[in-house]
């Protein structure tokens, strides 16, 4: 550990992370203010402070920052019209959940090998250069070319493409922490139960795994109209409510998605969209069909007003 600063500037870490601890280690001893609001250079918030704020006022820290994916890759994750600021903020908004949904669970990112499932361009992913001292980081994705750019981009950490439904190539029993923002919310029943099988199989017995999915809160936004999204229709979505109540799931199927960026057409053109769609599952569901071969430790319904969390201890 650093002595001045107590962040870990340790000879592993690549340059340009290095470089970046540097410019936290720079700003907490200038900044007084950040020293009494937040105690600790450790403290999660003080690293969420130069993302969302640092970034924007300091030279040095925009300087130090990671670089950002190419327009078409911010629209697959993010949307039209994704800034590199929304891109930036959103990611460390999801990034503080996945960080304490695991753990408030028992996993203290001092150590061991985590995956995210589904990482695009590495939305998420790119914040976790804060434990990249401590832990390895494997991402996994369908789309080859976000995997590209996070391979020549975001070099702490390890990526792979995979295919639509499992196996992977990954190793069996190799990971002891996983997560997934906003993958399972798009998987029909029988995806979902592969790819529950496929984490099982690669993670550690006793391993975390955070996930998220559309419930109850998502529902009321697709009801109230504020739902990003237009599959299904409030009004297809409500004539289904008894369904859902008495299934505990519910899956749309996407339409061909339209884009913005030309070179995004193949892209849409090639998905499997019997496998993509919004899906929509009960607090009960979940308790039934997601602890086949996990412990269900946690449910955290709409902490941020939309995605609920379920975090799963690998039997």
């Amino acid at each position: 550990m650093d002595s001045r600063t107590g962040l870990p500037l340790t000879d592993s870490l690549q340059p340009n992370i290095r470089t970046l601890f540097r410019e936290a280690e720079r700003v907490w001893s200038a900044r007084p203010d950040l020293r009494r609001l937040y105690g600790s250079i450790e403290n999660i918030e003080f690293w969420i402070w130069l993302v969302w704020h640092g970034a924007g006022e300091d030279p040095g820290l925009a300087a130090a920052e990671l670089p950002f994916p190419p327009a078409e890759l911010l629209e697959r994750v993010a949307g039209w019209g994704c800034s590199h600021e929304t891109f930036r903020r959103g990611g460390i908004v999801d990034w503080r959940r996945v960080v304490t949904t695991l753990r408030d669970a028992g996993f203290a990112f001092e150590q061991g090998h985590v995956l995210e499932f589904g990482c695009g361009c590495g939305r998420i992913l790119r914040h976790f250069t804060r434990f990249a001292h401590a832990c390895r980081f494997t991402g996994v994705d369908i789309d080859a070319d976000a995997i590209a750019w996070s391979r020549g981009n975001l070099g702490f950490a390890e990526f792979h493409t995979i295919a639509a439904l499992p196996p992977t190539g990954l190793p069996s029993a190799s990971f002891d922490a996983a997560y997934s923002f906003s993958v399972f919310t798009h998987l029909p029943l029988d995806a979902q139960r592969a790819w529950l099988a496929e984490l099982a199989r690669v993670l550690k017995p006793g391993a975390l795994a955070s996930l998220t999915f559309h419930g109850k809160r998502a529902v009321e936004r697709w009801l109230d109209g504020t739902a990003p999204s237009t599959t299904p229709t409030a009004e297809r979505l409500r004539g289904d409510l008894v369904k859902l109540a008495s299934e505990g799931y519910l899956f749309y199927e996407f339409g061909r998605l339209q884009s913005h960026h030309a070179s995004n057409e193949e892209h849409w053109r090639k998905l499997d969209y019997s496998l993509y769609g919004n899906t929509f599952l009960t607090r009960a569901f979940v308790e039934r069909e997601w602890t086949r071969e996990f412990e269900l430790v946690a449910l955290h319904e709409g902490p941020d007003g939309w995605q609920d969390y379920a975090v799963l201890r690998r039997r």
